[in-house]
């Protein structure tokens, strides 16, 4: 997934890439490799942590979605795999990062449809399932357009989708 993600996300020697929900880091390890001044928030005291310890150079936030401690349009690129499905307000999450990243910048999600997450008892657990078009339409309500669906197979997941959109116009 995080591959895929990347090669949606193009990110480009000195842009400002931010990532919602970074976990282990796997992917903020990616992107301060592509040259990207990276940003991070997390809701785990534990990832935050680690992230601190491991990317020092990294600024690095303890924050939910719905509450981005970035100034507006601060970011050309914005990226979330898998922590979609812990945001409390999807709506209000998808319009933070519309406010965000500037005008013209791209969102890449990567998410499980919900009949991969089934096959996996721990769905049950805190877990909010969502269609591809579920997120394509909060998408569009934020104020992301030009969406773009791409599917990748891999050894867990088995079937993501990753989506990618570009922040029109001014702030909603």
């Amino acid at each position: 997934m995080a591959r895929l993600a990347l090669e949606m996300l193009a990110p480009q020697p000195g842009e400002r890439v931010f990532e919602v929900g970074f976990g282990g880091g796997g992917l903020l390890a990616a992107l301060i490799r592509a040259g990207a001044v990276t940003v991070g928030i997390d809701i785990s005291d534990a990832a935050v942590a680690r992230a601190r310890r491991r990317f020092p150079d990294v600024e690095i936030h303890l924050a939910a979605a719905e509450r981005v401690p970035l100034a507006d349009g601060s970011v050309s690129k914005a990226v979330s795999l898998n922590s979609l499905y812990f945001w409390a307000d999807p709506a209000a999450a998808f319009a933070e990062l519309a406010r965000v990243t500037a005008p013209g910048g791209r969102l890449v999600l990567g998410f499980e449809p919900p009949e991969e997450l089934r096959k996996w008892p721990g769905h049950r657990h805190g877990f909010r399932l969502f269609e591809v078009e579920e997120v394509k339409g909060l998408m569009r309500q934020a104020g992301f357009d030009e969406i773009e669906e791409k599917w990748g197979r891999g050894r867990k997941p088995d079937l993501f989708c990753c989506l990618s959109g570009t922040r029109i116009g001014a702030n909603r």
